[in-house]
């Protein structure tokens, strides 16, 4: 029985799964994220082999038993990065084969039956890439301007909402509430000094998106108006990325992943179909099915040549019992 450890590493979370030859995954675990370009490689070798040595012994199996290891990391947007990365992790874990890719790759292959597309991923940051039929791929990176970069730019444009409400330059929110409860503060002027001072007041703002995301369910305007807003950069993005590719947005599906584009209700998702429709009434816009560590075990299947039916019915039910199908 052969096995392929798949690894995703986003700002937040560094996530490991072991699946077997078969598509059965048999083990998951996770751990603290990293950024290799701000926090180093060496923490997020530590991070990755964190997760990968929990997975394994969940999994009861050797090292020499793993057939392939892909691993999807934030941070590889220039090339040579996925080379420095993937030896990196070769020499840290002794793994014998290891693609380290753009975590926005393995992404893109959890849709079943696709190998080629666009994929849009809205986390901690936000990224995308493009390949097309040939395997050409154009990986956004720097190009994602800073207040584009998922819940972290979008905890910042909720704060700024407040700021402006208090000045009379929007109309009142339930953000101010929010904001006020969650940092403490007695008055926006508290907090406005609070935010700037950062005394008292953690900069990890971004872990209120999933109350910030209620609000706009819930249709508070100027939530709503931000999220608008932010849908219309998303999709002029998407079709750029398209015209740098000079692939037509009609010929290739449109994957959004990511934590902050999860939900039944999200407004924000909505939106970014919305905006997309308007601009190409025939694209294809499909949710990511499963979370991107079951991604990256699917490459591994792929350059192994173990694909079928059988191995996806089997991907389909394990990721189900461990909780790997995005909701």
């Amino acid at each position: 029985m052969r096995y392929i450890l798949g690894i995703d590493q986003g700002g937040t979370k560094t996530a490991a799964a072991i699946m077997r030859e078969d598509g059965a995954i048999i083990g998951t675990a996770v751990t603290k994220g990293a950024y290799f370009p701000r926090h180093g490689i060496e923490l997020a070798l530590n991070r990755m082999e964190e997760a990968a040595k929990e997975v394994k012994r969940l999994a009861v199996i050797d090292w020499e038993e793993i057939s392939m290891t892909v691993a999807g990391i934030t941070g590889i947007d220039w090339p040579g990065e996925d080379k420095i990365m993937g030896d990196a992790l070769r020499k840290r874990m002794h793994l014998e084969p290891v693609i380290a890719c753009n975590d926005m790759i393995n992404a893109l292959y959890t849709v079943p039956g696709i190998s080629h597309g666009m994929v849009l991923c809205a986390g901690t940051g936000m990224n995308g890439a493009i390949i097309d039929e040939t395997g050409k791929q154009f990986v956004y990176g720097d190009y994602m301007e800073d207040m584009m970069q998922g819940g972290s730019a979008l905890a910042l444009r909720a704060i700024r909402k407040v700021f402006d409400a208090e000045m009379g330059l929007c109309g009142a929110t339930a953000l101010t509430e929010l904001f006020l409860e969650y940092a403490g503060a007695d008055t926006v002027d508290q907090l406005l000094h609070m935010f700037m001072t950062k005394e008292g007041f953690t900069d990890e703002i971004r872990f209120l998106m999933p109350e910030i995301m209620k609000l706009a369910a819930g249709k508070d305007q100027e939530t709503c108006r931000m999220m608008e807003a932010f849908a219309k950069r998303t999709a002029a993005f998407i079709f750029a990325g398209f015209h740098k590719m000079g692939i037509s947005p009609r010929q290739e599906k449109i994957v959004l992943a990511g934590s902050v584009l999860k939900g039944e209700d999200n407004y924000l998702t909505a939106q970014i179909v919305k905006e997309v429709k308007e601009r190409e009434p025939e694209a294809s816009v499909v949710m990511a099915e499963y979370e991107p560590v079951v991604g990256a075990c699917v490459m591994g299947l792929r350059a192994l040549h173990l694909e079928g039916k059988e191995t996806e019915q089997n991907i389909a039910v394990s990721a189900g019992e461990k909780g790997l199908i995005r909701t």
